[in-house]
């Protein structure tokens, strides 16, 4: 279990809440890299993966988070920062994980249920955090979906 995040209680995997938790991150949440933090004024070259979830309730994400057992807690609200917003928005609540074994454990339960093309934006950002793996024989292995 990934060490950063506590845990929040004994983890009993339950195949219909984790396949819940698939169908929600497929549809609304979004595995991408991030270039996090500075080095002598610069951005930093190092990509991390992460997966995050952004909702107007923040239920829905403890939810979530109950669910997989780990993540960080959930963050909000924010306001709508987007300029050129042609509509109101109500405020946003955020769950997300971050790094690449912790993105790899979430990947890792929510697999089966996924669809391919979250399969796919989950291993290209796993590739792009440059870590070894060999994403061809390792994939094809667990049946990615072409």
């Amino acid at each position: 279990m990934p060490a950063k995040y506590k845990r929040l209680g004994p983890f009993v995997a339950n195949r219909e809440d984790l396949a819940w938790a698939a169908g929600f991150a497929d549809g609304e949440g979004s595995f991408y890299t991030l270039r996090q933090g500075w080095r002598n004024g610069k951005p930093r070259q190092t990509l991390r993966p992460r997966f995050e979830i952004g909702q107007a309730e923040p239920l829905i994400l403890e939810k979530f988070r109950e669910i997989v057992g780990f993540g960080a807690k959930v963050n909000g609200p924010y306001g709508n920062t987007k300029e050129d917003a042609k509509r109101e928005a109500k405020p946003q609540w955020v769950y997300y994980v971050s790094g690449f074994e912790d993105v790899q454990a979430l990947l890792a339960m929510l697999w089966i249920w996924l669809g391919p093309t979250k399969r796919k934006q989950a291993i290209d950002t796993l590739k792009r955090s440059g870590k070894a793996w060999d994403f061809e024989i390792d994939s094809k292995r667990v049946g990615e979906a072409s």
